[in-house]
């Protein structure tokens, strides 16, 4: 189903047609969740959770000139709302990305061609994913405390796997990422989550351009530490475009990714990390105990069969497992060759497990 348009909404109610079926991309529900009780059921449709109450009817609709989540009031067996019920500035709600035909800056290009300034301009400035709107829902939230519904979620996050819409060439397939919105501690986990679900959708026109491969990651960022940096990249862009750079040119994506590591990384991971590197000690399970060393040794930048990392392996393990791995019958110390990092890792699962088999025999 299409979203529905209607026209200005006014003090007076309006009729409100709701989805018979799940069909909007989960960048634009996020925690919205829909409800199937079948076909014309005036049940049937999309809710949302919010501190004040739980299940509250919503629907987003084209009014006012744009694309907006409103609350729904149930009279007698049809659904109504007015400007009173216009969602604004829901963190849980979204809206168009400006990959999706939708959006007002989306910008279709059938091949490779070089940059201009116009299709740089067009889309990026309007780059916030929500309409900018007051901060707070009015009357028609209290009005749902009249409407009795019926029970039994079928969450949104039921669905492993989620679909961005895309016209030209499929859809984005995976779960793209969170909001970013400037927080260095997250800064990490967002562009590994954006590189997972580009490597997914590789062979996608839309992860396939750098250009549109920027647009995409910079269209989920939001909020007021990132809206500065992200007017700078556009006249960056801008730049690129008036030097006759075209968008398959790589080095768009690979210096972007080096500004946004510049400004949003911690600059003194890498220290903090050896840091922990250092400190780190083996407690029960030895699974965790090696996948925290290799991840604290990636980000610290040091290399896993350097010999100093094998030195401070050897302290972190405990002191029984070590003594076990250096008399061993395979290990010699006056090897020509040193282990390797893999060596001393399968040593080590070995002598834990003849470790735990003993000690389960002695029981």
């Amino acid at each position: 189903m299409a979203t529905q348009a209607y026209e200005t909404l006014s003090n007076k109610s309006t009729q409100i047609f709701r989805r018979q079926q799940d069909d909007l991309p989960a960048h634009v529900t996020k925690d919205a969740y829909f409800e199937d009780h079948g076909l014309e059921h005036p049940k049937t449709g999309y809710y949302l959770d919010t501190p004040r109450r739980e299940h509250l009817p919503v629907e987003f609709i084209q009014a006012n000139g744009t694309y907006l989540w409103v609350y729904l009031h149930q009279q007698n067996n049809t659904w109504i709302t007015n400007q009173g019920g216009i969602i604004r500035n829901n963190p849980d709600l979204g809206w168009w990305l400006i990959i999706d035909p939708q959006h007002p800056a989306y910008v279709y290009q059938e091949a490779s061609v070089p940059l201009t300034l116009a299709s740089v301009t067009t889309a990026l400035q309007q780059l916030p994913t929500r309409p900018n709107t007051p901060d707070h829902p009015t009357v028609m939230e209290g009005q749902q405390e009249d409407i009795n519904v019926t029970t039994g979620q079928a969450q949104a996050e039921a669905q492993r796997i989620n679909i961005v819409t895309h016209s030209s060439n499929g859809a984005l397939k995976g779960n793209p990422p969170f909001i970013f919105t400037g927080d260095r501690n997250t800064s990490r986990k967002f562009i590994n989550n954006f590189d997972l679900w580009h490597l997914l959708n590789q062979n996608n026109d839309t992860m396939k351009k750098p250009l549109s491969r920027v647009v995409t990651l910079l269209s989920y960022m939001d909020g007021d530490k990132v809206d500065a940096w992200k007017e700078e990249q556009m006249h960056i862009l801008e730049k690129a475009a008036n030097d006759g750079v075209q968008d398959t040119d790589e080095d768009l994506w690979n210096d972007f990714i080096g500004r946004f590591k510049n400004a949003f990384t911690n600059q003194n991971q890498r220290e903090e990390s050896y840091q922990k590197l250092c400190k780190l000690k083996q407690e029960e399970s030895l699974d965790d105990f090696f996948a925290k060393f290799k991840q604290l040794a990636f980000e610290a930048g040091v290399p896993l069969d350097d010999k100093g990392t094998i030195k401070t392996l050897k302290h972190a393990m405990n002191k029984g497992l070590t003594s076990a791995i250096i008399n061993s019958p395979t290990f010699d110390p006056t090897a020509e060759v040193p282990w390797t990092f893999k060596q001393w890792e399968e040593q080590a699962r070995q002598s834990h497990l003849k470790w735990k088999a003993a000690a389960e025999f002695t029981q």
